[in-house]
């Protein structure tokens, strides 16, 4: 069966950097016809119908009501479905920034449940296939690729930047514990190279509690569109890229996205010592993988101090995803990755599909629970924006009191000061009085002042 079309439900609204990755930007190479269920939020199944082959990612089924529907769909049209994998999402280590905010908390089950009803998983590594045939016996494995459509690649950056040689990681806050691994020998490097070295930390914030003899310059993303992304990775100057990755098994089922884009952008790089980069980097040739801190630092010390050896790594990595990574050269896996799956005869073999219909029950369970809580949710913020509101009015009426208090005050200032004014003319009057009288002069005309008062009453 030859696949020239696919159905493609996902969950963000935006094409980010893992709907480019692993659905549109290779299909779309491979000349493939993508028709979007979910525009702008918007929810349809009529791209379904005008499909060969179904296609969701990891946590779209989150939204119950429309993946039931997506599922009901695909079964009446005979459409094969097709789930994305790019992470172990039931898997969450417990520390990692995504379990402790809970981002995942309403999708690990839904999550399972896509897993074990789809005809096949396609997935990023062998790593992942492995940890996650338990869910579907059915998996292929589609590496990520760099778009050499939209990433050029730039020449190595030799020399130090602002005089500074510039260490530099991009990423997502979802790294700062990879990057928090790394402070000592952070510190180590600082106090090796006083003055010389800049850290730049892109979309995830470092802090240091102390200060350090080094520049430390944290950037937030400018944006999620991955199209824009890429435009605003190679305008980055920088002379080392680093990439640490925790050695657990979730970070073991990662790809190599990030040695493709810093290799693109023209930076020699250390890596942490996981599978994702211990399978592509040659070691000291085209790039360094490190565990140990002691490793860290001496690697990043042989690039510090050699800038021909940054180049040369620079180039050689250049030269290896060229050679073997680059999406024009392998977008066609994805229309013969879908058309294998098209003719799979046999269904999900996983122990668990026994378990999916009380999963669907339990689903549907939590389903009404999440909707309850996010009711009462909206009826809180309502009942707080009418309370606000409310407070909002009370507050203008006690503005309005005070200002007319502050006016009445200033008339009681000014009535005092008239009556202060007053008083003092009066007291300095009587004090004239009394003064005019006991004078001598009032003393010496007092006997023509009877006679005339005399002459007067006559």
């Amino acid at each position: 069966m030859k696949i020239q079309s696919a159905a493609v439900y996902t969950y963000e609204r935006i094409i980010a950097s893992l709907e480019a990755y692993r659905l549109f930007n290779p299909m779309t190479r491979a000349n493939m016809q993508v028709n979007r269920g979910v525009v702008d939020g918007e929810f349809s199944t009529d791209a379904i119908k005008e499909s060969d082959v179904v296609v969701f990612q990891r946590e779209f089924p989150a939204n119950l009501s429309n993946y039931l529907t997506l599922m009901s769909q695909a079964a009446n049209f005979g459409k094969p479905v097709v789930m994305d994998m790019d992470d172990d999402l039931l898997a969450l280590p417990i520390h990692h920034p995504d379990r402790v905010k809970l981002n995942y908390a309403k999708a690990q089950i839904p999550i399972l449940v896509g897993m074990l009803q789809a005809k096949a998983l396609t997935v990023t590594t062998p790593y992942l296939a492995d940890l996650l045939r338990k869910y579907n016996s059915n998996i292929f494995i589609l590496p990520n690729y760099l778009d050499d459509s939209l990433w050029q690649f730039n020449n190595p950056q030799v020399e130090p930047v602002c005089d500074k040689i510039r260490i530099f990681y991009m990423g997502t806050v979802t790294h700062v514990p990879d990057l928090e691994m790394l402070k000592p020998a952070f510190r180590e490097l600082a106090m090796r190279y006083p003055g010389r070295l800049e850290f730049v930390f892109y979309g995830a914030n470092l802090e240091f509690e102390e200060s350090i003899p080094a520049v430390i310059t944290n950037c937030q993303s400018e944006t999620f569109v991955y199209a824009d992304y890429v435009k605003v990775a190679l305008s980055q100057r920088a002379n080392i890229a680093i990439a640490p990755l925790e050695d657990i098994p979730y970070n073991h089922c990662k790809s190599s996205i990030k040695y493709f884009e810093y290799t693109a952008m023209g930076l020699p790089g250390i890596y942490s010592r996981v599978t994702p980069y211990s399978s592509v980097i040659e070691e000291g040739v085209n790039g360094f993988t490190a565990s140990a801190i002691s490793e860290w630092i001496d690697t990043l010390s042989q690039l510090i101090e050699n800038p021909q050896l940054r180049e040369s790594m620079a180039r050689s990595a250049q030269e290896t995803v060229r050679r073997d990574w680059l999406l024009s050269d392998h977008a066609h896996l994805w229309p013969e990755t879908y058309a294998e799956i098209a003719e799979v005869k046999t269904a999900n073999q996983s122990a668990l599909t026994a378990y999916l219909p009380v999963l669907k029950d339990i689903n549907l369970h939590l389903n009404s629970f999440f909707q309850k809580q996010e009711q009462i949710t909206l009826q809180a913020n309502h009942a707080l924006a009418a309370l606000s509101e409310e407070n909002q009015e009370l507050k203008t009426q006690v503005d309005n009191l005070s200002v007319q208090w502050i006016d009445h005050s200033k008339q009681i200032q000014t009535l005092e000061s008239e009556n202060r004014s007053i008083k003092e003319g009066w007291d300095a009057t009587k004090l004239e009085a009394v003064h005019y009288a006991l004078s001598r002069s009032w003393r010496l005309t007092r006997p023509m002042r009877k006679f005339i008062k005399f002459f007067r009453g006559k």
